[in-house]
């Protein structure tokens, strides 16, 4: 069975939402992810690009959706790379809301961001 995991962060990059998906994959219980910086996930040499596109996005949510692989951070220390959709969430007016990530257990979606 494919596991998909779904994450949600308001505009400042604290986790809102955590569901049992993320769980699976990641390793970190919501309770402990809940509230949380997005930092908990984004590896430590990808914070810097990670948080530069994130606050472009929520300025500019023009971009609605990326699908890539993405490395994320997991509760065990290792790294691990998957298939990823990206969609900021905006009230229709032009304002950002947050963002909605989505991941898959397997496949790739060929596009490697950070190389």
């Amino acid at each position: 069975m494919v596991f998909h995991a779904v994450i949600g962060a308001d505009t400042q990059g604290r986790i809102r939402y955590w569901d049992e998906g993320a769980v699976r994959l990641f390793g970190h219980r919501a309770e402990v992810a809940l509230g949380r910086s997005l930092d908990l996930v984004v590896p430590e040499h990808l914070r810097e690009a990670h948080w530069a596109g994130f606050h472009r996005a929520m300025a500019h949510p023009e971009v609605k959706d990326l699908a890539a692989d993405l490395p994320v951070l997991c509760a065990d220390g290792e790294v691990r790379t998957y298939a990823g959709r990206l969609l900021v969430v905006s009230d229709g007016l032009g304002t950002a809301l947050g963002a909605t990530a989505v991941y898959a257990g397997e496949g790739s979606t060929g596009v490697a961001p950070f190389g």
